[in-house]
């Protein structure tokens, strides 16, 4: 069974949490944030743009907290080299990409309400199509 949520019919909470598996471990595996993956999963079952970034930047938190620990715990275990780093988080580039991103996420934010939904889903359409090229460059090259 669906739940329902005013206009929006999502999946029962079965298909939520193997979406939200799935996503995860993609997430962890590619090195994307869960976003790219939760906006287009939200978007399907007509959430508005708005709302399916906002959710999916909560839902963000949580997939960066295991994968970085995954992260660390896996590299430590194969006892990898890496200066600066703890298994394979770089700490220098961890505490520059945080603190930029928790101070210029608020104005994401504000730039996010200010787009009508359409406007916003055709960038998010691009940053993927961007994203996917360069995937697709650095396996071929």
């Amino acid at each position: 069974s669906d739940v329902s949520t005013g206009d929006t019919v999502l999946p029962s909470t079965p298909k939520q949490l193997a979406a939200g598996a799935s996503i995860g471990v993609a997430s962890a595996i590619f090195g994307i944030g869960g976003g790219s993956l939760t906006v287009p999963y939200l978007t399907r079952y007509n959430v508005v743009m708005q709302k399916a970034v906002g959710t999916s930047a909560a839902c963000g938190l949580p997939i960066a907290i295991a994968g970085a620990l995954g992260f660390m715990v896996f590299g430590m275990k194969e006892h990898v080299n890496i200066p600066n780093a703890i298994g394979f988080v770089h700490i220098y580039a961890f505490l520059g990409i945080s603190i930029m991103s928790f101070f210029t996420a608020k104005v994401g934010a504000k730039v996010a309400h200010q787009l009508s939904p359409t406007l916003l889903k055709k960038c998010f359409a691009v940053l993927l199509m961007i994203v996917s090229c360069f995937f697709l460059y650095k396996g071929l090259f």
